[in-house]
């Protein structure tokens, strides 16, 4: 696989195996390398030679095949990318699939990782940031768009001592700050003290990094209006938490400071008189309030405070609303054909794609679908850890919590669909992946006692173009788009019905769905401005049961959806992931696959004896599967699936959705 489709004409065997055997003499080891250079042969002396005058070389801007590109981070064969194999080699290859490869040498085969090492982007310009408060290009003058803070945050600076509290988050503070007091996690081997996090919130107070003093940039998401968007800096983002932290907003009001107060006075009120108990209760009271967001946002400062240095900006990240949902993606039917998607089944008992799981981020320029609803962070209110995925996942992504900053309407919440892009996951662990036992307890991810910080976080980034200017930005984002409900629109049918796919209603709504997604994730339903970017940034998407979640939907029928809609894009690429428990809606996709797979799911998803706590049945494992449905229609039009779909599964169910339009 790594000499498919190479230009140069040395793919026979002999010829390979003669380059492969060059290249690991003295290339391919895991042990570092620099990079070397082919000189030839000297001449033979036929006088008495000058004496030779050593010069430096200049230092290599690209690698070659084969070689370290560690440093370079650059191929000079623009067909080859730098992937990782650990932290001693990387190398310039054309294709990478993680694991053991076996053309290295039989001392050298550990795992390669296969993760991408980019070219790192320029430092960032101070003051750099961007408001767009409609989908004209006057709008994103940024002209009208200073609110001025309640209090001075230079003034608000010499108030933060040691973070003993925070006036924002009165209640939650307690027992988030003791708890880490008490166990501080680690950042790539360094205890992070609470007490670094205090520093770098003071300093980020008196730094002024919009330039614009004791004003903010401001737009409201949640007013009515296309194509918004705001573009900030990781400091400047960070400097709006410290604000909110302490007890800071607009006078308009925002969304994140309305977060850190409703969240705040969640839980059992304590009378005055059990103060003192609660004061010294457990971490885990149940008079308590949440805490999960305390907990994100001063992960979020404590990574920063860890990266940032001498004022650095950091990277770009964005949030973006769409135009209005339209039906222009009708006019891509005819012309667009179905891709094969990756399918990621490893959580299923199926085959391990390679890629990280997506709700993770770890797997570059790949967009996490946040199955939302009406409002990002669901009827949780961006508080807490729950069951279901759109009330969780925001908690590992606390650049997503702080852009409500930018709402101040009624519910002071974004609502989707909105795109963020640059967006990082900076607590662990979250997967699609959940279970009743620990450490889960039916949640979607779980915040760990000790050692919570992502040690893992990205750092890649691409350089972007925004207002004119190269900016680096993140190659990681997050995408909350909704379906329709099923479950709304389906009252005359049982849950057990619904939760087997044997549900009339739930089998409807295809062309609304699809039409979601495109406005979700075609680049041309945002803002001029950020077009280029996002196409940039969002290459593949990364889903598991979009439609077939809380709501209830058809987790078949929803597969079509997402993989047609996809197939309308330009240039993007679709990874499904199955799961025997995902948090919402558990054992519902082991409905994708054949019977047989299908059958070993359900025992993955019900390892105990009996038929009671099982609510998706065997006798719903009928039909073919996921890998049945791609080799049918992958190189057809996406307009034959959907005329398929619309001529197949209508009308009561007679069988599943697959052996309906496989028939």
């Amino acid at each position: 696989p790594l000499w498919h489709g190479r230009r140069d004409g040395l793919g026979s065997a002999p010829c390979r195996d003669e380059l492969v055997d060059l290249a690991r003499s003295d290339l391919h080891s895991d042990a570092p390398h620099k990079g070397k250079r082919s000189t030839p042969a000297p001449a033979l002396a036929t006088s008495t030679p000058a004496p030779v005058v050593s010069t430096p070389e200049p230092p290599l801007q690209c690698s070659a095949d084969f070689q370290d590109c560690r440093e370079t981070r650059s191929c000079c064969d623009s067909g080859a990318s730098c992937f990782q194999k650990n932290d001693g080699w990387a190398a310039c290859l054309h294709e990478c699939t993680p694991g053991v490869h076996l053309y290295d040498g039989e001392q050298f085969r550990s795992p390669w990782s296969c993760k991408h090492l980019l070219t790192k982007p320029p430092a960032l310009k101070e003051n750099f940031w961007m408001m767009c408060d409609g989908l004209d290009k006057s709008s994103c003058e940024g002209v009208d768009t200073l609110h001025k803070w309640e209090q001075d945050p230079k003034q608000l600076a010499q108030k933060v001592g040691s973070f003993s509290w925070l006036p924002g988050a009165h209640r939650a503070d307690y027992p988030v700050l003791q708890h880490w007091k008490s166990a501080p996690p680690k950042f790539k081997g360094k205890v992070v003290q609470l007490d670094d996090i205090a520093r770098f919130a003071k300093e980020l107070l008196e730094s002024d990094p919009f330039g614009t003093g004791d004003r903010v940039p401001h737009v409201d998401f949640e007013v009515a209006g296309e194509g918004k968007v705001v573009a900030v800096t990781q400091r400047q983002l960070g400097f709006i938490v410290a604000n909110a932290l302490m007890g800071n907003g607009i006078p308009s009001g925002n969304g994140l400071q309305a977060a850190l107060q409703r969240c705040s006075a969640r839980g059992t009120p304590v009378p005055d008189s059990e103060k003192m108990r609660f004061r010294a209760a457990p971490f885990n009271s149940a008079s308590a309030p949440p805490t999960g967001f305390l907990y994100s946002l001063l992960s979020f400062l404590a990574v920063l405070s860890q990266e940032l240095h001498a004022g650095e900006q950091g990277t770009v990240v964005l949030a973006a609303k769409p135009r209005a949902e339209d039906q222009s993606w009708r006019d891509r039917l005819a012309s667009h054909k179905l891709q094969p998607p990756s399918l990621c089944l490893q959580s299923a008992g199926g085959e391990d794609c390679g890629l990280e799981d997506f709700m993770s981020g770890g797997t570059d320029f790949q967009a996490l679908t946040d199955i939302a609803g009406g409002q990002v962070g669901g009827g949780g209110g961006l508080c807490d850890i729950a069951n279901t995925q759109e009330e969780s996942v925001v908690l590992f992504y606390p650049e997503v919590i702080a852009f409500s900053f930018f709402t101040s309407g009624p519910t002071k919440m974004m609502l989707s669909p909105v795109a963020f892009l640059g967006t990082r996951r900076y607590m662990s662990t979250i997967t699609g992946q959940s279970d009743q036992g620990a450490p889960y307890f039916g949640h979607c991810g779980f915040i760990a006692g000790n050692d919570w910080l992502n040690e893992e976080i990205s750092t890649n980034a691409i350089e972007v173009s925004l207002k004119g200017e190269a900016v680096p930005m993140a190659t990681s984002s997050f995408v909350a788009v909704a379906s329709r409900c099923s479950h709304c629109h389906a009252m005359e049918c049982s849950l057990g019905d619904l939760w087997n796919n044997n549900c009339e209603q739930q089998r409807g709504l295809l062309d609304e769905d699809v039409q979601r997604w495109y406005q979700a994730y075609e680049a041309k339903m945002y803002n001029p401005m950020i077009e280029s970017t996002f196409r940039s940034v969002v290459k593949r998407i990364g889903t598991g049961p979009w439609g077939a979640g809380d709501w209830l939907g058809d987790s078949q029928r929803s597969f079509l959806a997402v993989w047609l809609a996809t197939g309308l894009l330009k240039d993007v690429s679709l990874d499904y992931y199955a799961y025997s428990r995902f948090c919402e809606n558990p054992a519902n996709q082991c409905l994708v696959l054949d019977e047989a797979a299908c059958k070993h799911c359900l025992a993955l998803a019900y390892p105990f004896p009996g038929t009671a706590g099982k609510a998706v049945q065997e006798w719903a494992c009928r039909g073919p599967g996921l890998g049945s449905i791609v080799d049918r229609f992958k190189g057809k039009t996406t307009a034959h699936l959907l005329d398929t779909c619309h001529a197949s599964i209508q009308g009561p169910p007679k069988t599943s959705v697959f052996g309906a339009v496989m028939r």
